[in-house]
């Protein structure tokens, strides 16, 4: 399940990212891509201990 998580959190990000935006939303759309990574990054590492979500 944790990887499944992993890789709907991506396709996330790269929707975000594929959208066009500027300005102020452009730098809330990075910050959200950026704490997705965050999570991304600890889903990996509590896979890597064995944890499952």
């Amino acid at each position: 399940m944790t990887e499944e998580l992993i890789k709907e959190v991506k396709h996330i990000q790269q929707c975000l990212i594929a959208r066009e935006m500027t300005g102020e939303e452009w730098e809330e759309k990075m910050a959200a891509v950026r704490k997705l990574e965050e999570v991304s990054s600890y889903l990996k590492d509590a896979l890597g201990r064995g944890i499952e979500f």
